[in-house]
Parts: structure tokens; sequence; C-alpha cells
């Protein structure tokens, strides 16, 4: 018989199949790479977050033309995304898009793996746009 709640890393799985945070007060985040971008998921009582750099946009003198023309297309794709969905300019240049969604808890390890996925999706065109322009 499998003990029941069944820790499972930063979680405890009980019998109903409701994930619980294992360290109350430290939520879990993680990471994965698609589409040669890196998302980094961040979990706390009923929130979900989202950030992942992007773009980034051309610092140096020869890329001038190409920060000129970019900076229109940053602004009208923030006044197009998603309610909740935020592009931020860093101090390196990168340009990165965050996201944060309410989350029922406790949850179930599908119900917290599709909201993930569904932004992924979403998200897809964004890059396409940003990789046809060479941010």
């Amino acid at each position: 018989m499998i003990a029941s709640p069944l820790p499972l890393g930063p979680f405890l799985v009980e019998a109903s199949g409701h994930l619980t945070f294992r360290y109350p007060g430290i939520g879990p985040a993680f990471t994965f790479l698609w589409r040669k971008r890196c998302f980094t998921i961040k979990l706390a009582a009923n929130t979900l977050s989202c950030s992942v750099p992007i773009g980034r946009l051309p610092s140096s003198t020869k890329g001038q033309e190409r920060r000129e023309a970019a900076m229109p297309l940053l602004r009208a794709l923030g006044r197009q995304l998603p309610k909740g969905w935020h592009i931020h300019l860093l101090a390196d240049h990168r340009i990165q898009l965050d996201t944060e969604q309410f989350l029922h808890w406790p949850s179930t390890a599908p119900a917290l793996l599709t909201p993930v996925v569904r932004m992924a999706l979403k998200i897809a065109p964004v890059l396409d746009l940003l990789d046809e322009t060479g941010l």
C-alpha cells in the first residue's frame, strides 16, 4: 500500500490526486524550454505566474535600424496581448513577457499543467512574429 500523502518533489500527493505544498510558505517553481526560450513557472497559494524572455532589442550602434523598427512593433504587440500579459524591456535589452493567473488550489497535476500548456500555445504567434523580425 502506498502511503498518503505521497511526496513528489515540492508537492504532497493526496489520495484524491490533489497536490499540496510539501513545504508551506515556499512556492515551488519549475522551468521548461520551448521554442528556444526558457519559461519560468512559479506557484503561490492561488497564483500561477510565468516569465519568459521572448527576444532581445539590438543595443549596438550597428543595430540602430533594427532597434528603431522594433519599438513600434513592441508597442503594438503590448496593446494586443491578452489581459494579464505584460511585456517588459529589461536593463540588459532582453524583452520579457510576464503573466499571472488564478489557479484553484489545491490542484491536481493535470489542472496545474493545463494553463501552462494553454499559455505556451497562445504565445506561439508572438514568438513567430518576433522570430520573423529578428528580435
